[in-house]
């Protein structure tokens, strides 16, 4: 049997999964969010257009790099609550984990639980050394999941046309800080 393309990953509460056509609409809708929206890329809302030429660069990472971003869902009701996962930054050979969600699943432990389980796939699957993030530094919410998650800052950089605050978390720093993890981590199919 061969392996799928995108791996699926389940925690306590969440399935990480390739995107489906039912997930379109809604991803749609959150990417014309302004405020969800605010700190991402150019920081300006997607249209149509856009949402889809970002869907299929995402599917291109996954078949060149074996790494990409997710479709993060509810585990039971399937409901999809934004995106995580592991990408190259911009303009380096880094792989950083990015996220981002729709606004009423803010403040709720999605992000922080979802990109752990991405550094995990990225330590224990693709055997990666180093996990770098970056932040717009007014973006207060990203840079506390990345200290969640153990990342330190590093420095201010310059990378997606905008100064951003820069954090990195090397496996062995992640693992001393994850054996007390809440959130389990189960491969799926």
């Amino acid at each position: 049997m061969r392996k799928p393309l995108i791996p699926e990953i389940e925690t306590a509460r969440l399935r990480l999964s390739a995107f489906t056509l039912n997930d379109l609409m809604t991803f749609r809708v959150m990417q014309s969010d302004p405020d969800v929206m605010k700190y991402i890329g150019d920081g300006k809302p997607r249209d149509e257009e856009q949402v889809i030429a970002w869907v299929e660069r995402n599917t291109l990472r996954w078949k060149q790099h074996g790494l990409g971003l997710w479709a993060v869902t509810l585990a039971g009701p399937g409901t999809l609550l934004g995106w995580c996962g592991l990408a190259m930054l911009d303009g380096t050979a880094e792989v950083e984990v990015g996220y981002g969600f729709d606004k009423p699943y803010w403040n709720m432990g999605y992000a922080s639980e979802a990109a752990r389980a991405s550094l995990r796939f990225g330590f224990g699957k693709l055997n990666l050394e180093r996990i770098v993030a970056v932040a717009i530094p007014d973006n207060i919410a990203s840079r506390c999941v990345m200290e969640k998650l153990g990342m330190k800052y590093v420095r201010q950089a310059f990378h997606y046309g905008a100064d951003v605050a820069y954090y990195a978390v090397t496996r062995n720093e992640f693992h001393v800080n994850d054996n007390d993890s809440p959130h389990a981590l189960r491969e799926g199919r």
